[in-house]
């Protein structure tokens, strides 16, 4: 999250210069600043910061679901099963499960489910259930529901590479619309200041980059956007 906000503010900081260079206007570079940085802290970082807690509790999931079932296959302990499923690097997951220690592995385990809060781990738990009632092979158990975790994993992953290559569009076609902008500013430039002394000429620079901030809100929406069954827990 320490990135995205730097992000954020190198974005506003260079929006706020953009809009300067182009308008000579201080006044209305430091408005466009702020308004850029208000909209990112006011509303967009809640929703990255639960986008990321959110991708993280799946990965977490389904590496500790995958870890555990395997390990228990093999050791038929739980303790072993859970020592495994925590080696996934979540330091959020550590201290979750460091909390628990008064509690039994299996009830450890059960518990999990109020950190993961995930329709898969739910799922998870109904198996386990079944299978510290009836017995039997947790590996043919679980066989539906690890297909199920490496399909949602393999989802997970194709949805931000396809969201990468969206970005990178996203850049180099806003960079060729400022880079014909500031081409007309210090290209043309007696023309473009003698547009500039037009009183409606700055106005629709300062809606471009208006234009600017409503594309990206549309594409961090998207980006954001996952398709994943989350967990009501009451």
């Amino acid at each position: 999250m320490i990135g995205i906000v730097i992000g954020f503010i190198v974005l506003s900081l260079v929006s706020g210069v953009l809009c300067f260079l182009t308008t000579s206007n201080l006044y209305f570079a430091i408005g466009i600043f702020l308004i850029f940085i208000l909209y990112f802290f006011i509303f967009q970082y809640k929703k990255f910061n639960k986008y990321y807690s959110l991708v993280r509790r799946v990965h977490s999931c389904y590496f500790f679901i995958n870890s555990f079932v395997v390990t228990l296959s093999v050791k038929e302990s739980y303790e072993e099963g859970f020592k495994s499923g925590l080696r996934v690097q979540d330091s959020k997951l550590h201290l979750y499960a460091n909390e628990l220690s008064e509690l039994n592995d299996y009830e450890k385990v059960k518990y999990l489910r109020n950190y993961f809060q995930l329709a898969i781990y739910k799922m998870f738990l109904n198996v386990l259930e079944i299978y510290q009632d009836q017995g039997g092979n947790i590996l043919n158990m679980s066989d539906n529901l690890i297909r199920e975790c490496t399909r949602t994993e393999k989802t997970l992953i194709d949805s931000y590479n396809l969201g990468i290559k969206h970005l990178i569009e996203f850049i180099v076609l806003w960079a060729l619309s400022f880079g014909v902008l500031l081409f007309l500013k210090f290209g043309i430039g007696d023309f473009y200041n003698k547009m500039l002394n037009n009183p409606i000429f700055a106005p629709l620079i300062l809606a471009f980059f208006l234009i600017f901030l409503l594309s990206i809100h549309f594409f961090l929406k998207s980006f954001t956007n996952l398709s994943v069954k989350e967990d009501v827990v009451e």
